[in-house]
């Protein structure tokens, strides 16, 4: 019996109370003495030898017994997000596009528990919840959740960071919409364009507004996140253009966009606030979906497979046709998007306003006229010109990236290419 108690003692505290300590040694570390009673409730030498015994199971499974950690993971994300506010370490877009994951995916299953009863096991149900999700939407997972436990294991609250264990997954092709559809970008762009007026919301006060988000999906590109922060204070109505602050675009810099006309009455009559009040981001995939339901039911678009486009996709999509069906510069339309742009090119080339305006109604207009209609307007050998040190090199770079992230084809690359080229000449 005495081996079995052996390090474990009782202490006469200054209060009079008899407090049970243990000292011990396990798997090579010697442990300062611990206060059983205070930490555990133990009340006899013997309770605090059981109590010992479940300490070194939870030991060789790398939780720490001794840490009173009363936070949950929920809390612990929170916390994080107020800090990342405070320090302006993360703009509101970016927030808002972790909140949603944390909350879509992390929060259910493991949100409640403590940090040290979060296994391995439960990070791989999370994975498995998300099978139907592309790589990079998996690999968030490890990016959200690894700086909380290596955090955790600087000051013992974990033994070891468990996201370190998820694997990468390789993000796949889904991004080429020519892999998902026999319909030319253009198809795609006028269907769901004109199939707009007909969208009707389950809730006949949203449908307004719905229809709206729709057009700025569709007509402007812009990230859906970045939309549902826009407020009646960034627009300027004298030069019908919004601009997003800072604090809201995923670039950290201010841009300004042109707004399309089908938009502007509806923006006009907000009064100050957010310009899509009731809109919430989980649902705006699903409201999608059922503008495309309908350009399939409708229109003749088919998808392969079962496949579908997403929002973002209108990204590519514009993109796409901005530089093959308007003959937009390949670095404006870039631009459009509020994309950064790379190589020395940054360094030199900074569009106007009035460019952006002219590419986005070149692009509007191949939504809303007939080819008769467009090229009466537009004469089909303009190309809109940029600053001269952009030179035929710099423009192939650019146009090589294009191709590269599957927005164009190699028919397509080689039309524009040999447009550059006669440009030269």
């Amino acid at each position: 019996m005495a081996d079995n108690l052996r390090g474990i003692s009782e202490k006469k505290m200054k209060n009079g109370a008899t407090a049970i300590m243990v000292r011990f040694k396990y798997d090579g570390t010697t442990y300062p003495v611990k206060n059983f009673t205070k930490l555990f409730g133990c009340n006899t030498r013997t309770d605090a030898r059981d109590k010992l015994a479940e300490c070194k199971i939870m030991l060789s499974k790398g939780e720490n017994p001794f840490i009173v950690n009363p936070d949950t993971l929920t809390a612990i994300w929170k916390q994080r997000v107020e800090d990342k506010r405070k320090s302006a370490e993360w703009n509101e877009l970016t927030i808002q596009n972790y909140n949603y994951y944390y909350y879509h995916h992390i929060d259910k299953v493991i949100g409640k528990k403590k940090l040290h009863r979060i296994t391995y096991n439960d990070l791989e149900k999370i994975i498995k919840n998300m099978a139907n999700k592309q790589g990079g939407t998996k690999n968030r997972l490890k990016k959200l959740l690894y700086p909380i436990f290596d955090d955790a294991k600087k000051i013992g609250l974990v033994h070891k960071n468990i996201a370190l264990e998820l694997k990468s997954h390789k993000i796949g092709n889904n991004k080429n919409i020519k892999l998902r559809t026999e319909n030319k970008n253009i198809e795609l762009a006028r269907a769901l364009y004109r199939q707009i007026p007909e969208y009707k919301a389950h809730c006949k006060a949203q449908r307004e507004e719905f229809r709206i988000f729709l057009y700025m999906i569709v007509l402007t590109a812009h990230r859906i996140g970045e939309l549902l922060l826009l407020t009646k204070e960034m627009v300027v109505v004298k030069h019908k253009k919004i601009i997003s602050s800072k604090a809201i675009t995923k670039t950290g810099e201010e841009y300004h966009f042109p707004i399309p006309d089908e938009c502007l009455d509806y923006i006009l009559n907000i009064e100050n606030g957010l310009l899509f009040p009731t809109l919430k981001r989980g649902s705006i995939y699903n409201i999608f979906q059922r503008l495309v339901d309908k350009i399939v039911q409708y229109n003749n678009i088919e998808f392969n497979n079962d496949r579908t486009i997403s929002p973002h996709d209108m990204r590519r999509i514009m993109l796409n046709i901005m530089i093959i069906d308007c003959s937009v510069d390949g670095f404006l339309a870039d631009s459009c998007l509020s994309h950064k742009q790379s190589g020395s090119t940054k360094h030199y080339v900074g569009f106007e306003d009035n460019h952006i305006r002219s590419a986005y109604e070149k692009y509007w207009d191949k939504l809303r006229l007939s080819e008769i209609e467009y090229k009466k307007k537009y004469n089909k050998t303009e190309i809109i010109s940029i600053s001269p040190k952009v030179d035929a090199t710099e423009q192939l770079i650019k146009l090589t990236e294009i191709l590269d992230r599957g927005l164009i084809t190699d028919a397509e690359f080689k039309a524009h290419k040999d447009k550059i080229m006669l440009e030269i000449l």
